[in-house]
């Protein structure tokens, strides 16, 4: 999952576990932070933010084994399966984003809005790039955007970049287009799992 995707369930979950404002917004938080650290929770992070970057590694993690994530993966050229994951993430926010008043009750502008004060109220545990993320997202309102194809295709090149495989984006971006009929059922298979997962996670807050 990508950022939109992880704070969306990170919200369902706490509506599922009816945590106070202040959990909720870890949990937001966490959602997005947990991919600007890696290794341990740090046990001196307040609770909330732990929880949120907990349940961010399980979504991962079963994500890692969902079959309808692997169909999709699938559809990518097998020289590019190695790293189809990662696009498939890109994917599951455009994907979420078209179909979003099937997932969310609330407009995209004012969900993502949320996001962003949960990140700012927890920016302090943030790395620099992760912070220069965050201005980034807010003053692009990229969460409320990620239906906008160009969105899709600057995370597919910032993705490139970090593999080194620039000289990939013209195929793997026309790859990801050529699926944006084709794999929108698999996200709907998959991130229904996903959420139904949610309410038996609760222990993460612990």
């Amino acid at each position: 999952m990508n950022f939109l995707a992880h704070c969306v369930l990170a919200d369902h979950a706490a509506s599922h576990w009816q945590t106070d404002p202040q959990t909720h917004q870890g949990l937001l938080a966490g959602a997005v932070i947990a991919d600007f650290t890696k290794g341990p929770v740090n046990p001196t992070w307040p609770q909330s933010l732990q929880a949120g970057v907990r349940l961010h590694r399980r979504i991962d993690a079963f994500s890692n084994n969902q079959q309808a994530i692997k169909t999709t993966c699938d559809r990518f050229p097998a020289n590019y399966r190695r790293y189809a994951p990662i696009f498939v993430d890109l994917l599951a926010d455009y994907f979420l984003s078209l179909s979003w008043d099937s997932w969310h009750s609330e407009p995209r502008a004012v969900f993502s809005a949320r996001c962003y004060a949960a990140l700012t109220t927890f920016e302090g545990f943030l790395p620099a790039h992760g912070k220069r993320f965050l201005h980034y997202a807010q003053q692009q309102d990229l969460f409320a955007n990620y239906d906008q194809w160009e969105n899709i295709e600057l995370g597919l090149g910032s993705v490139l970049r970090r593999l080194n495989k620039e000289d990939w984006f013209e195929e793997v971006n026309e790859c990801a287009k050529s699926l944006q009929t084709s794999a929108q059922p698999d996200f709907h298979l998959y991130f229904a799992e996903l959420e139904q997962q949610l309410p038996d996670w609760r222990e993460l807050l612990q």
